[in-house]
């Protein structure tokens, strides 16, 4: 029997029947190098990777960062950056739109201490080793631009954020992944610099546009150089930081924090001990009873139906069919089909 996995992704509706095949070989990424899919799940690039042009078409990102590094709370962050960037000549874009001293923006000059990231050291090659203090998550950077200027209307005064807010519409998404994308911090755009050589790699196999050897913007301020907005040069790694209006390449980054997924006891479903009906029957559970997908496992077609056995984690409330409550944390396979 072949192993599939499911479609675990919050925005795909699940057949009653059956699982739909997914674009991935895992139920979510979680690992620098993967390839994400529209239906939430992944696969790692790896040399000799090659997709399918289904698959292609179906890629929404790659994984460059995994971790609690890029986190203003301590929380572990999945980051992956867009299959499409803004690089080359003609597409790279100002921080802020300056013309002359009297023809300006407010975001140019205005000193917005809520996205001010602070590297340890800056310079040649720094990217790679540099910590980074203050701002690291970049998610609401917009938002608080927004809220230290009121020009953010107008249409070509930001163009690097205006580009990242209309990646969902640049790259052709829809659901879930049409939102949630941003300019990352200098610290967001390091861990990037880090990995560039796995990213582009995956890139190249999922019809990406490769992480160009140039300046990227980020979306941090200086903190001793309120004018200024740090970048960072994919070639050596070098962290610099200039004033607000030169041009630069831009990418968008989004974060791919997929929680397993709960799901619900269609009718009374055995839960047993192993992926197969001849292991041990641990409960009955009943209908309506909740549980958590922690592993996907063999494709089989039972009772007509064809669908994964399933490793979950049985919730709280759960019943078996005699009513008695079951331990909320049991642990053990059942057959996918009987989910919804």
């Amino acid at each position: 029997m072949k192993k599939i996995f499911l479609i675990l992704a919050a925005a795909v509706a699940l057949s009653s029947l059956a699982f739909a095949k997914p674009y991935g070989e895992k139920s979510r990424p979680d690992c620098e190098g993967d390839i994400v899919f529209a239906d939430g799940t992944a696969t790692a690039w790896r040399e000799g990777l090659t997709l399918t042009e289904e698959q292609k078409k179906a890629a929404v990102a790659v994984i460059f960062y995994a971790g609690t590094g890029c986190s203003n709370g301590g929380e572990r962050r999945i980051l992956g950056v867009g299959l499409k960037n803004a690089t080359g000549s003609g597409n790279t874009l100002k921080w802020a739109q300056y013309t002359s001293d009297t023809d300006t923006t407010e975001g140019y000059s205005t000193n917005i201490t809520a996205i001010q990231c602070t590297p340890s050291e800056s310079g040649s090659g720094k990217a790679a080793t540099a910590t980074f203090t203050g701002d690291l998550n970049g998610s609401d950077n917009w938002q608080a631009l927004c809220e230290a200027v009121s020009d953010e209307g107008t249409g070509g005064n930001y163009p690097a954020w205006e580009w990242v807010n209309a990646y969902s519409t640049t790259a052709n998404l829809t659901g879930d992944y049409a939102s949630g994308w941003y300019l990352p911090t200098v610290a967001e755009l390091s861990m990037l610099y880090r990995e560039k050589a796995t990213v582009n790699a995956a890139l190249k196999v999922a019809g990406g546009t490769e992480i160009a050897s140039t300046s990227y913007w980020s979306s941090s301020q200086n903190s001793s150089y309120t004018y200024g907005a740090w970048s960072v040069w994919f070639d050596d790694g070098y962290l610099d930081y200039d004033g607000r209006y030169p041009n630069g390449s831009v990418c968008g980054v989004r974060a791919f924090n997929g929680e397993e997924k709960t799901m619900t006891v269609r009718e009374n479903l055995k839960l047993r001990s192993d992926e197969y009906t001849s292991t041990q029957v641990l409960a009955v559970m009943s209908a309506g009873a909740k549980v958590r997908i922690l592993e996907l496992g063999w494709a089989e077609t039972i009772d007509g139906i064809s669908s994964n056995w399933v490793k979950v984690e049985v919730q709280q409330g759960a019943k078996d069919r005699d009513g008695k409550p079951i331990k909320k944390g049991t642990v053990g396979w059942c057959f996918g089909g009987y989910l919804e």
